[in-house]
């Protein structure tokens, strides 16, 4: 296989959970990673402070950024070890042939477990060198905005998706890193439609 798994880019409101569930539903042996998993553990504070109800998006854009202070690849690096702990129990990565060892252990977890990663929520050029740089496909999401608009408010609320920051710098940069990713979905139509490109993806992924 050319790729040891599939990354998912899209903004706030694109559809980037609804595609990998497809994908999911589609393909069994894909299996969903976020990069926002460490950031909703955190999200249960806006449960209990007041200063955050109703401005949860912009607690956890926040978070994501405190975060990011202490090392810029650390979301990424949880999901990781995420995928590495839940489907091997014990690994090993040296410094000395870390890149060998990962590809070794991504060509386990599909070949012993029959499992291909799929991360979603990528949103910066350090997400998209992070993961482009070990095997994975980069796929974004486009959809125009008033439709972003309109799930998040369904999705979320209407509070909160009008407190949802469009111009944080991972929202800018976003934008073009779906530009650059090599294979693009359009998520502006029904289920069925998005079904139509899961199928393309899945058709892509394979036999590239």
């Amino acid at each position: 296989m050319t790729y040891n798994g599939m990354i998912i880019f899209g903004e706030m409101g694109s559809g980037k959970d609804t595609l990998a569930d497809r994908i999911i539903e589609a393909d069994g042996r894909f299996k969903k990673y976020g990069l926002g998993d460490i950031i909703r553990l955190i999200k249960k504070v806006s449960t209990v402070d007041p200063a955050w109800f109703g401005n949860e998006r912009t607690f956890m854009q926040l978070a994501a950024d405190k975060l990011r202070e202490i090392d810029m690849d650390i979301l990424n690096h949880f999901a990781l070890a995420k995928m590495l702990e839940e489907n091997l129990g014990d690994f090993t990565l040296t410094k000395e042939a870390y890149r060998e060892d990962l590809n070794r252990l991504f060509e386990k977890i599909l070949r012993d477990h029959n499992v291909i990663p799929m991360i979603v929520g990528g949103r910066t050029w350090k997400d998209y060198d992070y993961w482009t740089s070990r095997g994975f496909l980069a796929v974004g999401i486009e959809v125009d905005a008033h439709k972003r608009m309109e799930r998040l408010v369904l999705r979320d609320g209407q509070e909160v998706a009008e407190k949802s920051d469009s111009t944080h710098n991972t929202e800018k940069d976003v934008r073009e890193i779906i530009e650059r990713c090599e294979l693009k979905v359009d998520n502006n139509g029904s289920l069925e439609d998005l079904d139509r490109e899961v199928e393309r993806v899945t058709q892509y992924f394979f036999k590239a």
